[in-house]
């Protein structure tokens, strides 16, 4: 690691910038400079720009008192902040180091302070650090603390291990070799990064007290977690069995109470079953009824549908002839538009002749002035040039003249202007000629007053600070005596409480509470195995009535399908003949109706003897007026009674089907059901049986009679008896154990709470005294700084005093002190305007002789500008009189427009003319063709109208003659009328999509008539299926419900205390295990303590000086022998030793006198400039012993060798001058005259007065 260059701003006493640079001659080439200044120059200065660069620190900010010093606006600031050595009256300050890190690249440290909004009187703010890669400066790190830790890792070093190696700071010689062993080995271990050994020293320490603390703790707990007394936990026990068989007892009923409430919530849903399936039926057989209508439509739409060929040709004709007419009448209105059109375009044609006459006549009469327009466009293009030139040269001229005038007259007002100026400025300065003095060194007093006004600010700020200070010290003294009073009072406190807890624990131990347990836990046994043993055999009867109950509603369920099966097969087979019945009676009754009606009883009566029949032909008529009308009449109404029956005997079947296909589904269902319900309870059946058997009491039990079991129910009541009475009886004793157990927990809750009160008291009493020590110290530094600032202020107002009294008056500072600001203000503007004016009659006066030299040069411009302007003008009027006679004559002509497009014009209309003529020629041959179409389309469509005027006729008489027949037939078939053909068009508008779909919707209701026919038989069935197995108590169903939840609330209560007893009764075994396991862990935990109580013994102490000074050792002996190396040098007569204590650790040194005979000395019976030379050997020593894991190349010793005489300084040299030659370059910071003069290189800071200083290299 080297140091390049050190610079900085506004550090201490070094005011503005300064740097050093060791690559640049002559400290380039020189391996010794010396640093020399007078006291208080700033020497120490240039180092801690070095450190602040770096670190952030400086060696002598470290060693100040943590107090706070005031800063601007009565803010203060810690005397460690290194903020402090911002330069005061300066707004920033910073401290740039190059180095070569101990990768041999080049960096740049930069630290850098500054106050708020860039003024003096801004609060300061927060400090920044950088780091760049040199050359590129690149960055490295982001925030403060990134850019230390990559600072540390480039040069190798912290900043305690820098100030040894790098930096030996002034008086720090000494205070190694005279310090005791504890601050020696404390340095030693933060020299070397070996600050393992104190931790482990602090830790192996912490951990004894730890292990104590834990033997303490597992002590207190096991005193703390004893279990209940025998009696109390016998009570519980008993309180435990009770519930849990009050909670059997009301399982059981609850059981019977919901069996019972869950038949009554079948039947009542059985019930709701049947209710619906009524509600289904009826309204299935009133939407059947409600169809009636829509059956009869469908029978008429299905009669109708042989007339829609007829009346798809009446409409298609009726179509075409409307399509015809409306055609025709388009086609005479066309042959009208063509004939108007063909007389139009004859009167188009002969306007387009005569056009074409008109615009072939202009283009001839137009040619001889075109011929002049162009002679014309010739010649005023021939002097369009010449006229722009000069029209150019005139404007130039003129602006020339203008420009020269301007000049001349912007130079008039500015020498008006500089002679005001100049005689104002010349009058203020002497008005005001007592602000000289003051106005001609302004920033040196301005200065001044800033520094005054910040030495005000801080002696208020100290005055405050002492009345704070003495208030706070007095305060804390009070609180000090109120401290020790509580203190005594928590003292006796906590020996009462330790008495009272002594004695319940005393109390508790005389309680056995093993044979409480082993008493508690056979009881428990005996209670569990009995509850048990009753469960299952509850469990057990019940699933057997369940079992039984099940197997016969699967009879009676299998009887009920077996029986609608076979009523099933049996309608099913006679569907078929009643269906073929029915459609023979519809055929004969059809017959019958045709042979009975109205129109065949008039053909019959119209028949004539010897004359053919018009339907068969037939000369004989057989039926004519025999009397047989009576007997067709009462065959037909034999035969619509017997079509009537047979329909109702087909739906009847239709009926029973579907009633008892439902009934098959259900009970198939039902049955599938109740066998898989029969096995589930066959399997359980088999497993409470097996559970029954294996139950420990089961052989203890009496056998049951028969289904009787109330024997085996009576045994169990006196079993929970029995064990209720013992688990009372265990449970008084386990109570009185608990209470002893209480009555000793409240004791130790109530010590530990006093203790901890006791501690905290003891705590706040040493907080008290600590405080009051230190505001004492606090209010005598205080005020010791407010004597110090007073003695400064008065200073700065002395020298002030000369030149603001001239200025202001005897009473300045008085008003200063008033409004220091304001006032300081004013001054600055006072002499800021002396300052200007100054500054203005200078420049005016310089201005003045220039200004009237370039008068005279405007005004001779301006006269040659007009000469040149009138040759310029008259030339420009001649050219331009020509030019407008010549665009005169040619705007004459067709306004001035161009020739070429005047001619395009002219042949353009008489092309125009001539496409004109041909449009209109051939939209006339158009017209002509278009009539004669016209004319042909009418002629055939003409024709097309009568043919379908014949059609239509033929079709609407076959329509007619269908309806007639229809209406005959309606009657008789019960069909709705049909009263004209558009009628007959809306019934066959209706398409076959509908009609299936309703042919479908009438039959769905059918089904569903039928289908809740049998739907209602089975629920009737099954209702009474149910009522068979209806319960003995007769309740209902309001009453078993209400019975069952109060049961359930009951039940909830029950099963919470029976909870809580279990859950108490186990943690209080939980105890009874942990009591055990904490003794075995407290013998564990006491050889653990031991092990660690050894090894504290041997290296562990609170501050970890134990085995940190034993480690130490070693790394003193190594220093002693880099010491010795350089002493070798320095002083040959002595040697540096350690002392030894017997093998005990020791950091003490001694010296042994070599010209002595090896005499040992203390190191305290050396002289002034032994000590040095010894302390510096130890410097040099601890720099090596800091530096070997490092390669340092500069050295830089901070002390004065003033303590030396002229052959010891000598010696001194030879060794620095030993340093250099092994490739370090040492800086020395000296004011012995004698020692910088035999150093050729010097840094040298030299004051400059108004406390700064300068540093300058030679």
């Amino acid at each position: 690691m080297r140091i390049l260059r050190i610079s900085g701003k506004n550090l201490a006493s070094l005011a503005g910038e300064f740097l050093v640079d060791f690559e640049i001659e002559p400290l380039a080439s020189s391996g010794l400079f010396a640093i020399s200044g007078p006291t208080g120059a700033g020497k120490s200065t240039l180092l801690d720009a070095l450190c602040l660069a770096l670190y952030d620190a400086t060696p002598r900010l470290l060693k100040r008192a943590g107090s706070q010093l005031p800063d601007v606006g009565g803010d203060t600031v810690s005397a460690l902040d290194p903020r402090t050595l911002l330069r005061r009256g300066a707004a920033e300050a910073w401290a740039e180091v190059d180095f070569a890190g101990n990768d041999d690249i080049r960096y740049r440290a930069r630290w850098s302070v500054r106050r708020a909004y860039g003024k003096p009187s801004g609060a300061l703010q927060p400090s920044k650090m950088t780091l760049h890669r040199l050359p590129e400066l690149d960055p490295l790190g982001g925030t403060k603390t990134e850019v230390a830790a990559e600072i540390v890792q480039r040069i190798g070093l912290s900043f305690e291990q820098f100030t040894r190696a790098v930096l030996l700071a002034q008086n720090e010689f000494s205070a190694f070799l005279k310090t005791d062993e504890n601050e020696r080995g404390e340095l030693l271990e933060t020299l070397t990064g070996t600050t393992i050994y104190s931790d482990i020293s602090r830790r192996a320490f912490e951990r004894y007290r730890a292990e104590q603390e834990r033997t303490r703790t597992l002590s207190a707990k096991l005193a703390n977690q004893a279990p209940m007394a025998p009696d109390e936990r016998d009570k519980l026990e008993a309180e435990r069995v009770n519930a849990e068989l009050a909670l059997e007892a009301v399982d059981a009923r609850r059981a019977a109470l919901e069996g019972e409430l869950r038949w009554h919530q079948e039947a009542a849903k059985l019930e709701r079953s049947e209710a619906q399936a009524v509600e289904s039926l009826a309204t299935a057989q009133a939407a059947q009824q409600e169809a009636a209508g829509r059956r009869q439509r469908l029978a008429t739409l299905d009669a109708v549908q042989p007339a829609r060929p007829q009346v798809a040709e009446v409409q298609r004709l009726q179509e075409e002839h409307k399509a015809a007419a409306e055609s025709t009448g388009k086609l005479e209105s066309a042959l009208a538009t063509a004939l108007d059109a063909r007389r139009q375009a004859v009167l188009d044609v002969d306007a387009a002749l005569s056009a074409l006459d008109a615009a072939e006549s202009a283009l001839r009469a137009a040619a001889p002035q075109l011929d002049t327009a162009k002679a014309l466009d010739a010649a005023i293009a021939a002097l369009a040039p010449a006229h722009g030139q000069a029209s150019n040269a005139l404007e130039a001229a003129r602006a020339e003249a203008r420009q020269a005038r301007s000049v001349h007259a912007a130079k008039a007002a500015e020498h008006e202007t500089a002679k005001g100026q100049r005689e104002r400025a010349a009058g203020w300065l002497a008005l005001h000629a007592r602000l000289e003095p003051m106005a001609a060194q302004w920033p040196r007093w301005d200065k001044l007053l800033a520094q005054a006004a910040q030495s005000v600010a801080l002696d208020a700020g100290a005055a405050t600070a002492l009345e704070t200070v003495s208030r706070q010290a007095q305060q804390a003294g009070a609180h000090e005596q109120a401290a020790v009073q509580a203190l005594t009072g928590a003292t006796q406190r906590l020996d009462a409480l330790d008495t009272a807890r002594r004695e319940a624990m005393a109390v508790l131990e005389a309680v056995d509470p093993q044979a409480l347990d082993s008493e508690r836990q056979a009881l428990d046994a005996r209670r569990e195995r009995l509850a048990a043993a009753e469960k299952a055999w509850t469990a057990l009867v019940t699933t057997r009535q369940e079992y039984a109950d099940t197997a016969g509603e699967l009879d009676r369920v299998d009887t009920a399908r077996a029986a609608a099966g076979r009523l099933l097969e049996e309608a099913r087979g006679a569907g078929p003949v009643l269906t073929a019945a029915l459609q023979q009676a519809e055929k004969s009754l059809a017959a019958a109706e045709l042979a009975c009606a109205a129109n065949v009883e008039q053909l019959r009566a119209s028949l004539h003897d010897e004359a053919p029949c018009p339907v068969c032909g037939s000369h004989q008529h057989p039926y004519r007026d025999d009397g047989r009308e009576d007997m067709l009449h009462a065959m037909l109404a034999n035969l619509r009674a017997e079509v009537g029956n047979c329909r109702a005997r087909l739906r009847d079947n239709e009926a029973v089907q579907a009633a008892q296909a439902a009934t098959l589904a259900a009970s198939s269902d039902r049955l599938a059901g109740l066998q898989h319900e029969r096995g589930t309870l066959r399997k359980l059946l088999d497993e409470l049986e097996a559970e029954w058997a294996a139950q420990p009491l089961a052989a203890e039990v009496p056998a049951a009679e028969g289904q009787d079991d109330t024997l085996r129910r009576a045994w169990f009541a006196d079993a929970r008896e029995a064990s209720r009475a013992a688990a009372a009886a265990l449970d008084g004793r386990v109570a009185a154990l608990r209470r002893a157990a209480q009555a000793r927990d409240a004791a130790q809750a109530a010590y530990d709470k006093a203790q901890q009160e006791h501690a905290g008291l003891r705590q706040a009493l040493d907080s008290a005294r600590e405080a009051g020590a230190r505001l004492q110290a606090e209010l005598r530094a205080a005020a010791v700084q407010r004597d110090a600032v007073a003695a400064q202020l008065a200073g700065l107002l002395a020298e002030l005093d000369p030149v603001l009294s001239h200025a202001c008056g005897d009473g300045w500072q008085e008003a200063w002190r008033r409004q220091s600001t304001a006032w300081r203000e004013s001054r600055a503007q006072e002499a800021a305007q002396w300052q200007q004016q100054t500054e203005l009659q200078t420049r005016s006066s310089a201005a003045l002789a220039t200004l009237e030299a370039e008068l005279a040069g405007a005004l001779d411009r301006i006269a040659q500008a007009d000469r040149h302007g009138a040759g310029v003008a008259a030339e420009f009027n001649r050219i331009d009189a020509e030019l407008k006679d010549k665009r005169a004559q040619r705007l004459a002509l067709w306004s001035g427009r161009p020739v070429a497009e005047v001619e395009q014009e002219l042949q353009a209309a008489v092309g125009a003319a001539r496409n004109h003529l041909a449009a209109r020629q051939a939209a006339a041959t158009e017209t002509a063709q278009r009539e004669a179409s016209a004319r042909s389309a009418l002629a055939q469509l003409a024709e097309h109208i009568a043919h379908l005027d014949a059609a239509g006729v033929k079709a609407a008489a076959a329509l007619a003659d269908w309806l007639e027949d229809y209406r005959k037939s309606a009657f008789i078939k019960g069909l709705d009328p049909i009263e004209d053909s558009a009628e007959l068009g809306r019934l066959l508008a209706v398409g076959g999509t509908w009609l299936a779909q309703e042919r479908s919707a009438l039959g769905a209701l059918d089904a569903q008539v039928a289908s809740a026919t049998a739907v209602l038989a089975e629920r009737r069935a099954q209702r009474g299926l149910h009522a068979e197995g209806a319960p003995e108590s007769g309740l209902s169903l309001e009453t078993v419900a209400a019975a069952v939840e109060a049961l359930t609330s009951e039940r909830r209560a029950a099963h919470d205390l029976a909870t809580e007893l279990r859950m108490r009764i186990g943690q209080d075994d939980t105890r009874r295990v942990q009591a055990q396991a904490v003794l075995a862990e407290i013998e564990r935990q006491q050889l653990e303590e031991q092990r660690w109580g050894k090894l504290s013994e041997l290296i562990g102490s609170s501050d970890g000086k134990k085995f940190r000074n034993y480690a130490q050792q070693f790394t003193l002996d190594v220093l002693l022998g880099y010491a010795n190396a350089h002493l070798g040098q320095l002083a040959r007569r002595y040697r540096l030793e350690r002392v030894s204590h017997n093998g005990a650790p020791s950091l003490a040194l001694m010296v042994r006198d070599q010209d002595m005979g090896g005499e040992v000395r203390s190191v305290n019976s050396l002289s002034g400039g032994e000590s040095f030379l010894v302390s510096l050997a130890l410097a040099l020593g601890l720099a090596s012993l800091s530096s070997n894991r490092v390669r340092v190349e500069s050295l830089f010793i901070d002390e004065g060798f003033g303590s030396l005489d002229t052959d010891t300084l000598g010696v001194a040299m030879d060794a620095l001058d030993a340093l250099q030659s092994l490739g370090r370059k040492v800086g020395v910071i000296s004011h012995v005259q004698e020692m910088t003069e035999r150093i050729a290189t010097k840094v040298l800071v030299r004051p400059a007065g108004g406390g700064s200083s300068a540093v300058v290299v030679e």
